[in-house]
């Protein structure tokens, strides 16, 4: 037990011990001096010693309980009261001193997410002030006895923004549970940011936790504006993250269904894999698939989805448009709280599933699905993969079973994937896709600074960046197939067989990406109609086209040696 929860134990021990003896006392006192009073009375009594109010009228020596309850309850309110003083001034001190403050860091809501996040920046030494409602002022909230500044005020007001130092933060991060209430705060705080700050940028990270609202900004071409602003200025920038967006992407770098089940051929089999959740990250794992479930089968991966929102497949299908010539989607509508474990049994009978994926996004909900597919009869062990959002619950400290009769468990934190200063702010996980970017930049013949795909990576907008990400993350399944680690790729000599396999994935992936994005096949090219003559089977491209696929598969040795030796 920490000494400040002791602290508070003993206080409140001896409060009781305070109230008991004053009981007992005014009992002795009234029965010595024939005074009849029943125990409510007497507990009237004993609670105002607490106030300093005590009965006059009586001669000493009182009883010994009272003599020490009359002392010792009202020194208990004045110590509650002393600390509660000293944690105001102390809340107000810290915060008369932030406006002095440089390169510290700003976080914009006090919630699950941001805790971990504000911990870990903490861990690593950096200066935290928070904006959020001071919930207790006679308490201190967790992450202030860390070490970070609670503050409450207006981040629309100018005077507000001054107060914290905004203008000479390193960076600030809008991490509201509302995507909207995000992106309008960011712009606000950008537009007085540019206008104070004099010194090196400023980045304002911005989350938007939905993958469908992201593309509805896509095609809002909000990004391209975005990128706009943050090109054409020196001193602040904004850049969107998602926390779906990152734990899809490492969830499938993890666990994606190759993992379990070898593709290397494509006489394999397809690939089935259940999808159990109905909120935000169950909807950007399907679209991860969509983007990179392209195997050595050549093969649709299947997906069979457990949910209860009625229009989630219509929702993805409205916002990502022919979504269902990459994926095979098949929807099982019902109430997760009462999940039908024979349904799944039914459906991995029918067509075994290569690995199943709890993202309910509620750790109670996702035990109790996970119990309930440990009752299932199965030929062979089952893979599957729980999602959790507590770092600090049960399932995430305490329970470390990795087998569960046939199933074999796989445990992912969101939280603590999504919202650390390594994956936040270091982008550790982009630095394959930044050595991509950076390999083809060099690789320019003729450098346009214009050219929006010519711009450094922080520069570049965010479909470009995922282009590139992608195609990152897409290396390992194809590393997979080969049945080879990085580590080892050098000591791989391709057949031609094996660069036309890789190639072909290469070029499914690629059709993946600009389907999603909103383009189609034609027999001319319109970049503005987004219409492209590339979008059909990989057998069908000229050999010159085919030869893009075949170099970004013989460059993957060059892009990994250089991934190894920056590290």
């Amino acid at each position: 037990m920490k000494v400040r929860d002791l602290e508070w134990w003993i206080i409140s021990i001896m409060g009781i011990i305070a109230f008991s003896l004053s009981l007992i006392g005014f009992n002795i006192l009234f029965t010595e001096a024939g005074i009849e009073r029943n125990y409510i009375d007497l507990a009237f009594q004993s609670i105002k010693t607490f106030g300093m109010e005590f009965t006059d009228g009586f001669k000493s020596p009182l009883p010994w309980q009272l003599e020490i309850s009359r002392w010792l309850s009202p020194a208990l309110v004045l110590y509650i009261a002393g600390k509660t003083i000293l944690y105001l001034i102390r809340r107000e001190f810290k915060f008369g001193l932030i406006k002095y403050k440089r390169n510290h860091i700003i976080i914009t809501a006090l919630n699950q997410k941001s805790r971990y996040l504000i911990s870990d920046l903490l861990a690593n030494g950096e200066t935290v002030i928070v904006i959020a409602e001071i919930e207790d002022p006679r308490k201190l909230d967790l992450v202030e006895k860390e070490g970070a500044v609670i503050v409450e005020g207006d981040i629309l007001s100018n005077k507000f923004l001054k107060n914290i130092a905004a203008q000479k933060a390193k960076l600030m991060v809008f991490i509201d549970e509302n995507d909207e209430t995000n992106i309008s705060v960011a712009y606000s705080v950008y537009n007085f940011v540019v206008k104070h700050r004099k010194n090196d940028k400023q980045i304002l990270y911005t989350h938007v936790g939905d993958d469908l609202k992201l593309n509805e900004l896509k095609e809002l071409k909000f990004f391209e504006e975005l990128t706009e602003k943050n090109k054409h200025n020196t001193t602040c920038e904004i850049r969107i993250f998602s926390a779906n967006e990152r734990a899809s992407r490492v969830l499938f770098l993890k666990y994606s269904p190759d993992v379990f089940t070898k593709i290397s051929s494509p006489t394999d089999k397809q690939i089935h894999i259940a999808i159990i959740g109905s909120k935000t990250l169950a909807q950007s794992m399907i679209i991860r698939f969509a983007r990179l479930g392209h195997y050595a089968n050549l093969k649709n991966i299947k997906i069979t989805l457990f949910h209860d929102g009625k229009n989630i497949a219509n929702k993805i299908e409205r916002n990502f448009k022919n979504i269902n010539s990459l994926i095979e989607l098949k929807t099982i509508n019902e109430d997760l709280e009462l999940f039908d474990a024979d349904k799944f049994e039914t459906q991995h009978k029918e067509h075994p599933f290569s690995s199943a994926y709890i993202l309910c996004e509620d750790d109670s909900l996702s035990s109790e699905i996970l119990n309930k597919l440990a009752k299932i009869e199965t030929e062979n062990e089952l893979d599957v993969i729980l999602s959790l959002i507590n770092p600090n619950g049960i399932l995430s400290k305490l329970y470390t079973a990795s087998k569960i009769d046939n199933i074999i468990l796989h445990k992912f934190n969101i939280i603590e994937e999504s919202f650390t200063m390594d994956a936040l702010i270091s982008e550790k996980l982009d630095e394959l896709a930044k050595i991509i970017h950076n390999d083809y930049l060099s690789s320019l013949k003729t450098f346009n600074p214009n050219k929006t795909s010519h711009q450094a990576w922080e520069l570049l907008p965010i479909d470009f960046k995922n282009q590139n990400r992608e195609q990152a993350d897409h290396i390992f399944v194809k590393l997979r197939a080969l049945g080879v680690e990085a580590k080892d790729i050098d000591k791989v000599n391709l057949t031609a067989k094996q660069v036309e396999l890789l190639s072909e994935m290469e070029h499914d992936r690629w059709c993946a990406h600009i389907i999603l994005s909103g383009w189609k096949y034609g027999k001319v090219r319109d970049d503005k109609k987004k219409i492209h003559t590339d979008l059909i089977p990989y057998e069908e491209l000229t050999e010159e086209i085919k030869q893009y696929d075949r170099d970004a598969v013989l460059n993957i040795p060059k892009l990994l040696h250089k991934m190894t030796t920056k590290s």
